[in-house]
């Protein structure tokens, strides 16, 4: 399995695709498209490896014979906390999608490390995720913890991770 992951200061067709089919068709989201995509970095995670269940774009060029090391995969925003003005150097991560036939190969875990990685070094001390409770075992396995700020009976709620220690 080769990951690559990618940067980009403006959303990128394919990873609205990507929310679009995770989190409005699958999830039943919305609203999944706001403000805070303008001020957003989104990173896009790129696979080039055969699997089974490729999207016809990406079985179609591989049947074309071109190499598929363009297939979009997973995504997810980041952006400087402006709620929590007593937490300096707090950023929220976001907007985490990866496609079904791409889940279960560590590849949310690597675009959650990378993003992580690129707070640090852009000076942040802390990540944040909002989350619903069925994915808080995913982000508390990876060091984050569930705070006080939490909504519906727990159903969802703000997962923190310390990251001065990571830099």
């Amino acid at each position: 399995m080769t990951i690559r992951i990618e940067a980009y200061d403006q959303l990128p067709d394919a990873a609205r695709a990507i929310r679009e089919q995770v989190s409005i068709r699958e999830r039943d989201w919305r609203p999944e498209f706001d403000e805070w995509d303008a001020a957003s970095v989104h990173l896009l995670a790129f696979d080039s490896s055969d699997r089974p269940g490729l999207s016809a774009q990406s079985a179609s060029s591989i049947q074309s014979g071109q190499p598929d090391q363009n297939r979009p995969v997973a995504t997810c925003r980041f952006y400087a906390d402006p709620d929590h003005p007593d937490q300096p150097g707090r950023y929220v991560i976001a907007r985490l999608a990866v496609l079904t036939e791409a889940q279960g190969r560590h590849i949310g875990s690597r675009l959650l490390s990378d993003a992580e990685r690129r707070i640090a070094q852009a000076g942040g001390t802390m990540a944040a995720v909002h989350s619903e409770n069925d994915h808080y075992k995913f982000y508390e396995q990876r060091g984050y913890r569930l705070t006080d700020e939490v909504y519906e009976g727990g159903r969802r709620g703000w997962l923190v991770k310390d990251l001065s220690r990571n830099v």
